[in-house]
């Protein structure tokens, strides 16, 4: 029984110093791999944030368009024109949005009484 228990304590000494020598190796490995996975990590922080918020990027690739397309006096310029061509549909598609805002805070007033 005693050399059962022996022969068993030498090959968990084995182990351990085999499984010593695959941590080192790992961690060398994984050294080269640091700096490709960070920027894989990096790039899915970008992926979920635009699956998040689709609209937010779109509007920021159009404002990043047409700035570096005009600069700010284009765009500013752009704007004024659309503001002056086109009131009655702007104006209406504000208050068109502000009823709508204001209807959604009028709903939730009445619900609470």
């Amino acid at each position: 029984m005693n050399k059962h228990l022996a022969r068993i304590a030498q090959r968990r000494l084995e182990l351990l110093e085999q499984i010593e020598v695959q941590r080192m190796a790992m961690a060398e490995t994984s050294l080269h791999l640091h700096r490709p996975l960070a920027v894989v990590d990096v790039g899915l922080h970008a992926v979920r944030m635009i699956q998040a918020h689709p609209v937010l990027f779109a509007g920021g690739m159009t404002a990043l368009l047409t700035w570096r397309r005009h600069g700010i006096v284009g765009l500013a310029k752009n704007g004024w024109r659309l503001l002056y061509l086109y009131p009655s549909a702007i104006f209406f598609g504000l208050k068109y949005l502000a009823s709508a805002l204001g209807s959604k805070s009028e709903d939730s007033d009445n619900e609470l009484l």
